[in-house]
């Protein structure tokens, strides 16, 4: 499994988009995502319109937010025959802007609040969710192991916002 991530020709201000996709393949083994699958999760930077229409559109919600993951997985009509090349298992879409709002109110960085939201979206493929208060601490917790592991292996989080 490869993650691949991209942003919007529009978006301004992410930096270092191959060290944070090559961060986030090498933290990816601590999410417990099965990585012998072939196939890739593409990770998106949309701007704060972007994500708003993705959450009325897919999760009617009004607002922006943080991120939006899409599990492709076992999804029939995202099933290319093998001819079209590598599957994608996943699309999670992740708002740099929120990152930098919010980063403040959890006394974090915007560029790791950033790379917790891209973690938090492999976590939910990885079977977490956050839908009770016990359930949302376990995201938390993991998304701290993910976040530990990267900066153990060598990776600053400090270089994409």
């Amino acid at each position: 499994m490869k993650i691949v991530v991209s942003k919007m020709a529009s978006l301004r201000g992410v930096k270092n988009l191959a060290l944070f996709e090559k961060a986030l393949n090498a933290a990816a083994v601590s999410t417990g995502l099965d990585l012998s699958a072939p196939g890739e999760i593409h990770i998106f930077f949309v701007t704060v319109p972007r994500m708003i229409a993705l959450n009325a559109l897919h999760l009617h919600h009004q607002g922006d937010t943080d991120v939006i993951t899409y599990d492709l997985r076992d999804e029939e009509e995202f099933d290319w025959p093998e001819e079209a090349g590598e599957r994608i298992l996943a699309e999670i879409f992740v708002c740099p802007e929120v990152a930098r709002r919010q980063a403040p109110q959890f006394s974090e960085t915007p560029s790791r609040e950033l790379f917790r939201y891209a973690a938090h979206g492999l976590l939910h493929l990885a079977g977490e969710d956050d839908l009770t208060s016990e359930a949302l601490a376990s995201m938390r917790k993991a998304e701290e192991r993910v976040l530990d592991y990267a900066e153990k292996i060598g990776f600053s989080l400090e270089k994409f916002l």
